[in-house]
């Protein structure tokens, strides 16, 4: 009886093997990284490395995909690697961003300052590394003494640089910026008539998940001042060009 009993042992313990080779492939899955920046998981059914791909989505649409659109290809199962975080950040369409940041740098009479702007860009992404669009603010230069406030006015370009959640990304823009109101007089003078100028930004940072972005750049606006001396008939004009360092923080919708 020894003889069946281990034959029938060595019989279940075939079928268990083959059960769980079987289960196997269900476990893995296949990720797909686009010319782009999408990402399908799923599961490969064919693959030609000069031809197309036939791939079948997780929700059991069946694709072809030609081999050039695929930047890489990798294959995740429960328990080994943990899974590649996916990225879905929208790529292409209308797009809003916020931003809130410091200007650090120097006053009209050269002193070390730190002032404050808020800024909303709109516009559209063409593809994930351009897009065009127009961006509107308040700037505050000064905030101890009576400069007025800026209100720049800007066409914006920007993109991203890698498809992933965490990017690298840039933003260049430049336009006119306009006075607010006047101060009341100040150093001395009766009467101070400001006008606006030319700007322009460069910011570089990272995008941290789909919508939060953290940035530092540089800044440049030009102010002219008309002036007229309270004590006699002295008057002049000066320019003025800002050079700040911005650091801040946005969100991007």
């Amino acid at each position: 009886m020894k003889v069946p009993y281990t034959l029938l042992v060595l019989l279940l313990l075939g079928f268990v093997v083959s059960l769980q080779a079987q289960e196997t492939p269900q476990k893995c899955n296949d990720i797909l990284f686009l010319r782009g920046g999408s990402v399908l998981q799923g599961k490969i059914t064919e693959y030609n490395p000069e031809g197309n791909i036939a791939f079948t989505t997780w929700a059991g649409a069946q694709l072809t995909i030609p081999s050039s659109n695929v930047i890489r290809i990798k294959q995740r199962c429960k328990g080994g690697q943990r899974q590649a975080k996916m990225y879905n950040f929208k790529e292409r369409g209308l797009y809003n961003a916020t931003r809130l940041g410091t200007l650090i740098g120097q006053t009209y009479f050269g002193e070390n300052a730190v002032g404050y702007g808020i800024g909303h860009s709109i516009g559209w992404m063409f593809r994930r590394q351009i897009g065009a669009g127009i961006s509107g603010g308040v700037e505050i230069f000064n905030p101890d003494n009576n400069e007025p406030v800026t209100y720049p006015l800007l066409l914006e370009f920007r993109g991203y640089l890698l498809p992933r959640n965490m990017t690298p990304f840039y933003s260049i823009s430049g336009g006119w910026a306009f006075t607010g109101k006047e101060p009341a007089p100040v150093w001395g003078n009766s009467n101070d008539e400001w006008k606006g100028g030319w700007c322009a930004k460069l910011q570089i940072g990272y995008r941290i998940g789909n919508h939060f972005t953290v940035f530092g750049g540089l800044g440049f606006q030009e102010k002219n001042r008309t002036w007229t001396s309270f004590w006699g008939g002295e008057s002049g004009r000066d320019r003025i060009l800002h050079k700040r360092m911005e650091l801040g923080i946005g969100l991007v919708l």
